[in-house]
């Protein structure tokens, strides 16, 4: 038995069980004691059973609205869908092959510039490659798709470009590669930007009425293989800097919305359906009661 009793202790999954199971039979075994020893055991399983599920399926509906409470289902995230080397034109996405780099300034000046002049140069960009936007560094979006891009490199390594920052050849981590221009495309109405509160509300009621589907979105993170440098004894790592003899490597990524609301969106609808079937059970009872009643002779 200490044998026993250790093990639970020690093991969390086991006594996380062992409590749920404990608080299921304590709190519900409870409520459906005092049920059934004042109406009747099949009765006082059926309301017991009713108000539990009506229960479920508010939380459920709870859940399902907010989508950032309770059971979450899968968070949006970028799938790189292509890898290309040095040309975009030769991508199977009509989108991609549109985006040209020809006419922008040097990508390491992009991240250095004013808003004004950054915001001209998107602008530009959007009316001649037909709805692609710069994504500078200091853009939010840009560490989500830049963190997709480093953990699929990880896993899926470029042996046929670069050297390696250490020599090893090839791009299989961040410390290969430094990020050179990136672009996104698609995705519903954003805001300008500096928004006022009429622009947010606006956006909202467009996005919503409007806009009721997402449109497809994609992201373009192009990386440049950097020079293989040795760190000297004692220092710090020096600086990666780009090999311009290298080819520009294009990561194409799509959008994956997620299902974030899905396990609240089935917890309603299933507990749903069977808060209407306990309902409809009891009401039938109640009718059947009714009936049986009215056959009893009236008067003395």
């Amino acid at each position: 038995m200490l044998h026993t009793l250790a093990g639970i202790a020690w093991d969390p999954q086991l006594r996380g069980i062992l409590a749920t199971a404990v608080g299921v039979v304590v709190l519900m075994g409870s409520v459906h004691l005092l049920l059934a020893t004042n109406l009747g055991n099949r009765l006082g399983f059926l309301l017991a059973s009713a108000a539990f599920f009506g229960w479920l399926t508010i939380m459920g509906g709870v859940w399902w609205v907010y989508g950032t409470i309770g059971m979450i289902g899968q968070t949006p995230s970028w799938n790189v869908v292509e890898v290309l080397v040095d040309d975009t034109s030769v991508s199977g996405i009509d989108e991609v092959r549109a985006l040209r780099t020809d006419q922008l300034p040097p990508a390491d000046e992009i991240n250095d510039m004013d808003p004004a002049d950054l915001q001209e140069i998107r602008d530009d960009l959007e009316a001649t490659t037909g709805g692609w936007r710069l994504l500078p560094e200091a853009d939010r979006a840009f560490g989500e798709a830049k963190a997709a891009v480093d953990e699929y490199i990880a896993e899926h390594p470029v042996t046929t470009v670069g050297k390696g920052s250490d020599g090893s050849g090839g791009l299989d981590d961040a410390t290969d590669y430094v990020t050179s221009y990136s672009f996104e495309r698609g995705g519903k109405t954003r805001l300008p930007a500096d928004p006022s509160r009429i622009d947010r509300i606006l956006n909202k009621l467009r996005t919503t009425f409007l806009e009721p589907t997402h449109p497809t979105r994609y992201a373009v993170i192009q990386l440049q293989p950097v020079i293989p440098q040795q760190a000297e004894p004692g220092q710090a790592p020096p600086p990666p800097e780009p090999d311009p003899s290298e080819p520009l490597v294009s990561v194409v990524m799509k959008r994956d919305l997620g299902q974030v609301r899905l396990p609240g969106a089935a917890l309603t609808i299933a507990s749903g359906i069977v808060f209407a079937l306990l309902c409809v059970q009891l009401h039938r009872r109640d009718q059947r009661v009714a009936e049986v009643r009215a056959l009893e002779p009236t008067g003395g």
